[in-house]
């Protein structure tokens, strides 16, 4: 008797005494919320990829965790990575110092972020040697000030490996003739390509040394960069180092340093969330005026039941069931497909820029020049979760209704 409603329901759901217009409408309701689901997991999976990406791309170079000084300077920088380095999370360590300037060459003049750098070190905190595409990156010590820029600003100022660009400092210096800002010529040494046009066309680097003579003086850096074995261990390492530091230096993990951004990203795939799940709200109504439908041709049979002993609450569970079966249904091959496109989804695209003849996404506007996806099994559970939730308030209503019908009333009026 227990698994009667079940029975009853997967009879009424495959009856072929359904009305066409009440099978249209079963129909239309699963391939609604297969539909549904299909956008949420593409949409979130593409959400999750991008997050990913922009992530590793920012990461890669800039680092995990930073240490500096309270005043912008650290003077000592040596002693200090003596007394970190040996933490059990950090593989790799760089000094740095950061400075603005304006590089010039034939008129074109760009405001840059300048970088000082010492480029044995930075393969160890950063991928900026992985992205060098012309030259090498040690070219910046030999001879004394070389300079590596992004491929993109190359190309707006005209210049190419070997060429002498100017390079104007803010930082003013007294001389006889009186305040004037520093301008100094620099060689280019090597030409670095990033898919993140904010590197590739706004930073430029050059050797820590020079850096120095540019913007600071003696033995000082900006800080120290960090290289953790895991990014995730960013803020433990970044809380131990807080009590090993003096009183003057701080520490900054990556989550901090971009924190703004990826609370942005998160909240942006929160609402993403809410707006396609109203996709699948719309797709349950589907199911909403099915039972009405079935409700309505099956009250016949309801009576009979309910005259031979089905319980009230037993008519409830049949249209229940056959609702919840009907969105089960269509959260299954919702997932497939989602899933299917999610991670075919770079070819899909290819198709669609092969076939339109342009790039649908550009490195300019979104930092990345293609379109990840990687789906999450947390979203998924989340997705089938809130489906099936509104499926079944969906399924209550006309459920309860069926069981309100008295058989004597409804077999009489026959």
């Amino acid at each position: 008797m227990n698994n009667l409603p079940l029975f009853i329901a997967l009879r009424y759901l495959f009856s072929k005494k359904n009305s066409i217009f009440t099978s249209v409408i079963t129909k239309s309701s699963i391939i609604g919320i297969a539909l549904g689901i299909t956008v949420v997991i593409t949409v979130l999976s593409v959400m999750n990829g991008f997050h990913n990406e922009l992530r590793n791309k920012i990461l890669g170079m800039v680092s995990h965790v930073i240490i500096s000084n309270v005043s912008g300077e650290v003077s000592d920088w040596e002693n200090v990575v003596e007394k970190i380095k040996k933490h059990k999370h950090i593989v790799g360590y760089a000094p740095y110092i950061d400075g603005q300037g304006m590089i010039t060459h034939k008129g074109e003049v760009r405001g840059v972020q300048v970088k000082g750098i010492n480029p044995k070190l930075e393969s160890s905190v950063t991928s900026l040697h992985q992205h060098i595409v012309d030259g090498d990156l040690n070219e910046i010590s030999n001879p004394k000030f070389g300079v590596s820029i992004g491929k993109s600003l190359a190309k707006k100022l005209n210049v190419g490996l070997g060429d002498k660009i100017t390079m104007i400092i803010p930082q003013a210096q007294t001389t006889a003739l009186g305040v004037i800002p520093k301008i100094k010529m620099l060689k280019v040494s090597s030409i670095f390509h990033y898919d993140m046009s904010q590197y590739d066309n706004n930073y430029v680097f050059i050797n820590i040394n020079d850096a120095r003579k540019l913007f600071l003086s003696k033995k000082q850096v900006s800080g120290i960069r960090l290289k953790l074995d895991d990014l995730f261990n960013a803020p433990l390492v970044r809380d131990n180092l807080s009590h090993m530091l003096s009183n003057n230096l701080y520490a900054l993990d990556w989550t901090m340093i971009n924190k703004t951004f990826f609370d942005a990203i998160k909240l942006e795939k929160t609402m993403l969330l809410i707006l396609m799940m109203l996709i699948v709200l719309v797709a349950t109504f589907n199911i909403l005026s099915s039972l009405f439908m079935v409700v309505s041709e099956r009250k016949e049979d309801i009576a009979i039941l309910k005259t031979l002993g089905l319980y009230s609450s037993d008519v409830t569970k049949i249209f229940i069931y056959q609702g919840m079966l009907l969105s089960l249904v269509g959260v299954f091959f919702g997932v497939i497909f989602g899933l299917i496109i999610s991670y075919n989804l770079d070819v899909i695209i290819s198709i669609i820029e092969y076939i339109i003849g342009r790039s649908l996404i550009s490195s300019q506007i979104y930092f990345i020049s293609d379109i990840p996806a990687e789906p999450a099994l947390y979203d998924i559970v989340i997705v089938i979760i809130l489906s099936l939730s509104m499926s079944f308030l969906a399924t209550i209503y006309p459920s309860k209704k069926a069981a309100k019908y008295e058989p004597a009333q409804i077999l009489k009026g026959n």
